[in-house]
């Protein structure tokens, strides 16, 4: 079995975000950009299933730090890496990159393409159905257990409210994993040196075929509606101050508004 697994740079959700000059992007000039969560459940999966019947992976990272995120994913055990290059300081669009990731699969006679469910740039899970169609391969989105048998997989979906639903599906396939069967592993610092030394392989952008049907008008930041205080964990600090922001706001200690 041969699986193509992609994994995309998002920026880091605990920076601070600013916008950029057009009012349309986010400035990206000193962000810190991370693996999508969703995509590294993925790569888990992908390593279970090499794991359990056998399998080639290989992993193809999109964005700014791309690099780093291959070695770990060839120190977790992708058998190629490839870096896909993409425009710098844009968002990774689902529809821009579909094109590319199909086209890697056929070359490398993939007989399983997964990606995370979502990601900050794709709330609507737009990736796997993207490649799906393009493929004309079916695909199942909301995985959380994927299980090889032979020329099958038996993939379990999340659908909400404690409800999930299993699938005898034939492949080729696309899958947008939610949590891997597994929680992804740790990599230590000696595979990660040893993993250094594996060399990138560097894929280019194909037109997507995708015409665009909508775009981004603006963006605004939340406006800032007010403010909190650190009260500290000494009990008769925390006390005292509760009593005089309670004054400060028109309310006894008991809790009733004065009047």
């Amino acid at each position: 079995m041969n699986i193509l697994v992609v994994l995309r740079m998002i920026p880091d959700s605990a920076g601070e975000l600013q916008l950029g000059e057009d009012g349309r992007s986010i400035d990206r000039e000193w962000l810190d950009f991370q693996l999508n969560d969703f995509d590294d459940h993925a790569l888990e999966e992908a390593i279970l299933i090499k794991e359990a019947v056998g399998a080639k992976v290989t992993a193809v990272a999109v964005g700014e730090g791309a690099n780093r995120v291959l070695q770990m994913a060839a120190a977790r055990g992708a058998d190629e890496v490839v870096a896909l290059q993409f425009e710098e300081d844009t968002m990774i669009s689902s529809r821009d990159i579909a094109a590319s990731i199909a086209s890697m699969a056929q070359a490398r006679s993939a007989d399983l393409v997964l990606c995370g469910v979502q990601s900050t740039e794709d709330l609507f899970g737009q990736l796997a159905p993207y490649v799906g169609a393009l493929l004309d391969w079916p695909h199942v989105s909301g995985t959380n257990r994927i299980a090889a048998t032979g020329a099958a997989l038996r993939v379990t979906q999340e659908r909400g409210a404690g409800v999930a639903v299993t699938y005898d599906l034939a492949i080729p396939a696309v899958l947008g994993v939610q949590t891997a069967s597994k929680a992804p592993r740790y990599v230590s610092g000696s595979k990660l040196r040893e993993a250094s030394k594996t060399p990138i392989g560097r894929a280019t952008i194909e037109p997507s075929g995708f015409e665009r049907s909508a775009e981004i008008r603006e963006l605004r930041l939340p406006a800032q509606g007010g403010s909190g205080e650190d009260l500290g964990n000494d009990p008769e600090n925390v006390a005292d101050r509760l009593v005089t922001i309670l004054a400060v706001n028109g309310l006894t200690a008991n809790g009733l508004a004065r009047k």
